[in-house]
């Protein structure tokens, strides 16, 4: 499965059985919060445990998505090739559809994991009214930068750590206080003070180099301020590597333009405030388009009189999945062959053989059957007169001459012909759209089912896995997202209860709910 590019997936969007448009997409937080952000060029020489507090403490301030109709304009591509891209048009205007985030859900597949790529779905009740055109859709996101709050928030964890050691120190100058001779502290720190300023530092310094174990380098920073061991000389060591990283973050902030430039770590924690709110704008437009109109009038539905109307993609079990049963629903009656062939520009005469019609009389003389079967219907075994009388053809329809089986016999051979031909779609003015109703069709040739050779597939679909990272004050690992692919559902393996993103190929026809979720059982 490709992207549309490095933050957003595709567009993945169906329709209803009412003609709504449900869809499905993922947004890669993270990455988009990370490259839109106004110090870009400073995060990237931070770690992925630095970038992925940056793009939590960002905020979105608002979510839109609107819809607007395109159409079909010629180009060319990156290569030179001709192409035709479907842009927005100047005639319609953008309809709003999602005003907020939480007008969407998201839905926790398993794909995703904790790496920072959501998945959302909702629905858009609105196409259903549309009875023309090709639709497309635009994402508007505001947000708060999470930079500047990021680093304002571990400035004040850093300073006031260091003001602690400091005072720390000082207390050690007192000569109660240490015993010199054992180069021993005699007094009693809290523990959980100098895990709280061992834990500042290491969080700090996970920023900007990449900690393999970040339970032992919680340890060995503890182990050097600790008062049953420590000393002078391990305090001082600590001090000097956390003025090390506040000289870092110092550094970062005056690169900023914020105008706040700390020139000491004896400053206290209210002088390292930024005041600066940087506000990022992001657009994305979808690559995937819909249109309101049905191919030749007709839909498959894979799960009929299943699932809910709006509000999202469905959710089905795999259960329910591998054992649904295709159903054709027509919008209108189906055309018969004949009728079928007159859309293509095909008509069908049918005259009698001219061997069996060639009757020469000038010379000849006919007599009345009435003479060897009498006018009564009780006459001669009950025979009439009437059926040994040759057929007025001006009176019969080619149906009584003609069987069915007859008409699909010579059809046949010219059925993949036929498919090629562009269907002429008629003008939607004054088109007043129904509901659909399932039609019957027993008995009836479908020249599109006859040559349909696209097999029906279910897919699900999978990511393969990178290495682990583990996040900083966390202890957990987050597995990072490597790629995307849509693979068949019996070679797919998924845990009992997960969910997963499906698709029903319907080969050439078109498939309601083609996209849904699907539960492990």
């Amino acid at each position: 499965m490709k992207k549309s590019n490095s933050h957003f997936t595709d567009l993945m969007i169906t329709k209803d059985t009412s003609g709504n448009a449900d869809f499905i997409f993922g947004v890669d937080m993270n990455r988009l919060m990370i490259d839109n952000s106004a110090y870009s060029a400073l995060i990237a020489d931070m770690t992925d445990v630095a970038k992925k507090q940056i793009a939590a403490n960002s905020e979105v301030l608002s979510f839109n998505i609107t819809r607007r109709q395109v159409k079909s304009n010629l180009s060319l591509n990156a290569l030179g090739s001709p192409s035709k891209p479907e842009v927005f048009t100047n005639e319609t205007i953008s309809k709003p559809i999602i005003s907020s985030i939480r007008e969407m859900k998201e839905v926790p597949l398993s794909i995703g994991g904790s790496n920072g790529i959501k998945y959302l779905t909702a629905s858009d009740t609105d196409l259903s009214k549309q009875t023309a055109g090709t639709y497309q859709y635009e994402l508007s996101i505001s947000t708060i930068d999470g930079f500047i709050p990021t680093i304002d928030k571990l400035l004040k964890k850093l300073y006031r750590t260091s003001d602690d050691i400091s005072n720390y120190l000082a207390l050690l100058d007192i000569p109660e206080n240490y015993n010199s001779k054992r180069r021993r502290t005699k007094i009693s720190i809290k523990k959980e003070s100098t895990d709280r300023m061992s834990k500042t530092y290491v969080d700090a310094l996970s920023y900007f180099q990449n900690l393999k174990n970040i339970s032992t380098e919680y340890k060995r920073a503890s182990s050097l301020i600790a008062s049953r061991s420590a000393s002078r000389e391990s305090i001082g060591t600590f001090q000097k590597r956390l003025n090390s990283v506040i000289s870092k973050v110092e550094g970062m902030v005056s690169k900023t333009g914020t105008g706040v430039s700390p020139s000491s770590v004896t400053n206290k924690a209210a002088n390292s405030g930024m005041s600066s709110v940087a506000i990022t704008e992001i657009k994305h437009s979808f690559n995937d388009t819909i249109s309101v109109e049905y191919k030749d009038a007709r839909y498959t539905d894979y799960f009929k009189g299943k699932g809910r109307v709006g509000g999202g993609l469905n959710t089905y079990s795999s259960t329910e999945i591998k054992n649904s049963k295709p159903k054709t629903i027509y919008l209108e009656a189906p055309m018969t062959s004949l009728a079928r062939l007159e859309t293509r520009g095909i008509t069908l005469n049918t005259s009698p053989s001219s061997e069996d019609n060639t009757c020469e009389i000038e010379n000849k003389q006919t007599m009345s059957t009435e003479k060897y079967i009498g006018s009564s219907t009780t006459a001669t075994g009950g025979l009439l007169k009437d059926s040994l009388s040759p057929i007025d053809l001006s009176t019969v329809s080619i149906g009584n001459l003609i069987s069915a089986d007859d008409i699909n016999l010579a059809v046949s051979p010219i059925a993949p012909k036929l498919s090629s031909v562009p269907t002429i779609q008629t003008p939607a003015d004054n088109i007043t759209k129904v509901m659909p109703k399932e039609i019957t069709t027993e008995g009836k040739l479908d020249l599109d089912s006859e040559i349909n050779i696209s097999m029906p597939q279910t897919m699900v679909l999978v990511a393969t896995q990178d290495s682990d990272v583990e996040m900083c004050s966390t202890g957990g690992a987050t597995t990072m997202l490597k790629s995307l692919q849509w693979v068949s559902i019996d070679d797919a393996v998924g845990t009992k209860g997960s969910l997963a993103l499906t698709k029903q190929d319907g080969g050439d026809s078109e498939v309601v709910n083609a996209f849904y979720i699907m539960e492990w059982k």
